[in-house]
C-alpha cells in the first residue's frame, strides 16, 4: 500500500470512527509526536530532535556528494595548530 493509499485509509477510519476510536488516534499521535520532539543528540550544548538529526545527515550526505568539504591533510595541519 503507497503512501497515499494509506493516508486516504486512515482518513475514511476517522471520519466513521466512534469518539472511543478517535480518542486512542488522538493519544497514539500524541505520543509520536512528543517523541519526536525529545532530545537524540547533543551538539555544543544544544539538543538536537530526531527530525533535526535526520535532517543534518541528509544535508551533510548531499555536501559529502558534492564534493564540498576538507581533505583530511588540511584537518591534519590545522588541528596541530590547537592548544
Amino acid at each position: 500500500m503507497s503512501i497515499s493509499e494509506l493516508r486516504k485509509q486512515v482518513h475514511l477510519y476517522i471520519e466513521n470512527a466512534d469518539e472511543r476510536f478517535l480518542r486512542m488516534v488522538n493519544s497514539l499521535a500524541k505520543e509520536y509526536k512528543s517523541k519526536q520532539s525529545d532530545p537524540v543528540a547533543y551538539r555544543a550544548g544544544d539538543s538536537l530532535t530526531s527530525d533535526e538529526l535526520h535532517n543534518e545527515l541528509k544535508e551533510a550526505e548531499e555536501e559529502i556528494k558534492r564534493g564540498d568539504f576538507d581533505p583530511i591533510d588540511d584537518f591534519d595541519k590545522d588541528s596541530s595548530q590547537w592548544d
